[in-house]
């Protein structure tokens, strides 16, 4: 093994904003100059040639591209801004001594079911030889530039471009390779016209603090770009604000109001509001279709309403998914078939991107099939996170979310265990094909030991067969999942398998005839978990994290849906959170060489929800957002895994039991203030509840109706130590309120009590 080194200075970036008016389109913007560096790298030579590692570089990963490293550098441009294109303007080069040769980047492998998986491997592994054989015969460099325009978007209210580096520049017929170790690079950038949506848009920001921490630590310019933003935030007088938007029909309301769900959430802080398809907030929306009018009552209201959290209350017509189209040539979607390849796939993640309108994102392109790997431009940074109770049962949906008022409630310390099965999804040459072998054991390994210190940890993995796994778990089979999750206590289980809308399982090496290849015939598919035959149960319900295809398919199968189940039916529903695929999901050929895949999406989720301690549906989108940007595929199947992983479950989800609010200090802490639940309740008159202070503290009390609208303030100002009674008689400022579901807000000194009120007629 020959191994070269070169030390370098770490990634970093100088902004230097020209103030320079662009020609033609490009009149009404600007360009901003930045430099982008290498970091510290290694070559190491290895069977198929020369291998580059590089600090805090993923590789290139198109269609015959050779495995160079790739960084991604993400800048703050001007309010309002968005890149249209980003060029080097300086790149000195060194040439590296010698004639090199690199392996090309691994095709990704989807995890189809056998009858599927051989015909679309070797589908990929010709497309992947004839982009080779092309760039060879054609003498390009690779890449085209050392740095190009990978996305242009919004976090909130800060816009950004992302710009991709290549340090090395490799030409395969010459064998020639040169070392960039830095490149300035020229963004170009529109700026909103003066008066249309946009620019009033960004007039309309709510507060800039909730994205600032984030914007903090993206954007490489930070410290010196970030003065273009102050002062943007507009007062405009009271506003109400609105963390936490629940979007579901008229139909649906009773099933949310009716659970303790909306109080919990305002007991922990957050400002709830209900808003219906029918509502003129989505209704009077323009689009060509429902699900674009929510999006535009998101992208109308997130910044000045302060929307961090969307929960959508319906399956997935009713409040409807987005279809997006990851590979542009194959517009297909049949809802009554799992197991298409890169098909028309629903999903969630286009409610939680808000930087532009879909004409300019979303079907930037105008074909009518959105989300078409490079043919639109969606921005996969999230401005707001996104989870969904994917029922129309009232029954399940109220189920579902006072299950997750139970599971924050309860501090116990079971929330650190942790439930790992996990089978072998491919073996060496399966089919003939030539594939490699993968064990869904060695991320889910990584997992565990680079962000699970301190968990109880139970794993299986496959002891049985021809081909074993190499890590030495106890064997994982159906029994022993559903002896583990029905009898302990798990706050998260990431589990990794073939699977299927009904469940999930493991692929086994039987027997062999005699020539060492894994044949038809001699694999055997046997389910880990079903919704037909599993044994569950839902005291100790566990957040989910499942590496397997269609576990989170949304639409009716007659086999069942194992992901919606999970979380929404009673008794078996052993989830309180499930990240899972909605279509067939695609993993690394080399998960610890070339990370990437659903295999990485569930490693950053992890590293979000554990090791960072965010809610769920934050690791959910930032980390999808983390595992793309940084180890994503350069074709459509990182669009479709992008697409496929939909949270079932509320997004402001915290995995950790709720706080007590009790601080360190040096002498006793105060005891928190009390309330009582309302006496009586329900009430067709007026109603009391009992606010306990154990000292002096400023109180606001309120009362909101099922879709958090404030209707009447019933207390406010400095209340002394002791007991105080807070009464409502049933009116707002209008009079007489209809009888109905309300809460009770209370803040004291920043802490947040609620109850529920239910007003009777008189």
């Amino acid at each position: 093994m020959v191994a070269y080194g070169c030390s370098m200075a770490k990634a970093a970036a100088a902004l230097v904003l020209a103030a320079v008016m662009l020609p033609g389109a490009l009149a009404a913007g600007g360009r901003s100059i930045h430099r982008v560096e290498a970091s510290d790298y290694n070559i190491e030579q290895v069977p198929q040639g020369a291998s580059i590692s590089m600090e805090g570089f993923g590789r290139l990963t198109g269609p015959g591209m050779p495995q160079l490293p790739v960084g991604r550098f993400t800048f703050l441009l001007p309010p309002g801004a968005r890149a249209v294109w980003a060029g080097v303007t300086g790149a000195p080069g060194q040439v590296m001594a010698g004639s090199w040769s690199f392996p090309s980047a691994h095709p990704p492998v989807p995890l189809l079911p056998p009858e599927l998986l051989s015909e679309e491997l070797d589908r990929l592994h010709r497309l992947w030889r004839r982009a080779r054989q092309h760039h060879l015969s054609a003498g390009d460099v690779l890449p085209e530039s050392p740095a190009w325009l990978a996305a242009s978007g919004t976090l909130g209210p800060y816009s950004y471009a992302t710009v991709a580096f290549c340090p090395f520049s490799y030409n395969p017929a010459t064998g020639e390779l040169v070392f960039h170790p830095r490149a300035d690079v020229a963004i170009d950038y529109t700026l909103p016209a003066p008066g249309t949506p946009e620019e009033r848009r960004v007039e309309r920001i709510m507060s800039l603090e909730r994205y600032a921490d984030q914007a903090r630590d993206v954007f490489r310019n930070w410290p010196e770009a970030s003065a273009m933003y102050r002062g943007l935030t507009s007062d405009g007088g009271f506003r109400e604000a609105y963390d936490y938007v629940i979007i579901t029909t008229e139909e649906l309301s009773d099933a949310v109001t009716s659970s303790g769900f909306v109080a919990w959430k305002t007991g922990l802080g957050l400002s709830v509001r209900m808003v219906l398809l029918s509502d003129p907030e989505i209704a009077d929306q323009p689009g060509a279709d429902l699900a674009e009018q929510v999006r535009n009552f998101l992208r109308e209201h997130y910044l000045d309403w302060g929307i961090e959290y969307v929960l959508l209350v319906g399956d997935y017509e009713t409040v409807p998914m987005r279809i997006c189209y990851p590979n542009p040539d194959y517009h297909v979607y049949d809802p009554s078939d799992p197991g298409l390849v890169a098909p028309g796939t629903p999903t969630d993640c286009y409610y939680s991107d808000l930087s532009y309108p879909d004409s300019v994102s979303w079907d930037a392109d105008g074909d009518g099939y959105p989300g078409e790997f490079g043919d639109d431009q969606p921005d996969f940074m999230p401005e707001v996170y996104v989870g969904r109770i994917p029922v129309d049962d009232p029954s399940r949906i109220t189920y579902a979310l006072d299950k997750t008022v139970a599971f924050e409630g309860d501090d116990g310390s079971w929330k650190t265990n942790v439930l790992h099965p996990t089978s072998i999804l491919f073996f060496e040459n399966q089919y003939h094909g030539g594939g490699p072998f993968i064990d869904g054991a060695t991320a889910i390994d990584s997992i565990e030991t680079g962000l699970m210190g301190g968990c109880d940890i139970d794993h299986m993995s496959e002891q049985f067969g021809v081909v074993k796994s190499p890590f030495p778990w106890p064997p994982i089979s159906e029994t022993a999942v559903s002896n583990h999750w029905s009898s302990g206590q798990y706050g998260v289980v990431n589990w990794s398998g073939h699977g299927w809308t009904n469940g999930a399982g493991r692929t086994v090496w039987a027997w062999d005839d005699g020539d060492g290849v894994p044949e038809s015939g001699e694999l055997q598919s046997i389910v880990f978990i079903d919704v037909g035959s599993t044994e569950l149960e839902d005291d100790y319900p566990s957040v989910v994290f499942a590496i397997s295809c269609d576990v989170g398919f949304p639409e009716p199968s007659p086999w069942g849906n194992c992901g919606i189940d999970l979380l929404t039916e009673p008794g078996w529903g052993a989830s309180v959170g499930v990240l899972s695929s909605a279509r067939p999901a695609a993993v690394s050929g080399d998960w610890k060489e070339d990370p990437g895949g659903a295999e990485q999406i569930c490693y950053d989720f992890n590293r979000h929800l554990i090791a960072l301690g965010e809610p769920v549906g934050m690791a959910t989108h930032m980390g999808k957002y983390d595992a793309t940007s940084v180890y994503g595929w350069d074709f459509y199947y990182e669009y479709m895994n992008f697409y496929n992983y939909n949270l079932y479950g509320d997004p402001a989800l915290e995995l950790e039991g709720f706080p007590t609010g009790v601080e360190e200090g040096t002498g006793p802490a105060a005891a928190p203030p009390v309330l009582s639940a309302a006496s009586p309740n329900p009430f067709p008159g007026r109603t009391s509840m009992r606010l306990s202070l154990s000292e002096p503290g400023h109180v606001e009390a309120a009362v909101y109706d099922a879709s958090g609208r404030m209707v009447a303030r019933i207390a406010e100002g400095l209340y002394p130590a002791g007991e105080h009674v807070l009464s409502w008689d049933g009116c707002g400022p209008g009079g007489r309120l209809a009888s109905g579901v309300y809460f009770a807000g209370v803040s004291v000194e920043g802490r947040r009590l609620a109850g529920k009120l239910v007003l009777l007629p008189r």
